[in-house]
């Protein structure tokens, strides 16, 4: 029996060495699948990034515009009365937040 262990153990220690460094092989793989996962992630928060500020643009360009329209419709008196024609006053609406 001693000699039947004494014979496998040469196959068994260089199995053992084969698979560990089969596992080091996909640990390497995977942390480089990781670092191109990564490296990806970043470009498309980058592009997040911008298309927020775009639109964050967008949206301050139109809120000034909308406060210019608004000064304008005050300048004319004819579109803006006083009170209804009940007695109540005119509702105001305007832009500030």
């Amino acid at each position: 029996m001693v000699e039947v262990i004494q014979l496998w153990s040469p196959l068994i220690q260089g199995g053992f060495a084969v698979f560990a460094l089969l596992l080091l092989g996909v640990n390497v793989w995977l942390v480089k699948q990781l670092l191109k996962v990564l490296k990806d992630n970043s470009q498309v928060i980058a592009g997040n990034t911008r298309a927020i500020e775009s639109v964050a643009t967008i949206s301050s360009d139109t809120r000034e515009l909308m406060q210019e329209i608004r000064d304008e419709l005050f300048k004319r008196p004819c579109l803006l009365p006083d009170h209804h024609g009940d007695g109540r006053p005119h509702e105001d609406r305007t832009l500030e937040t």
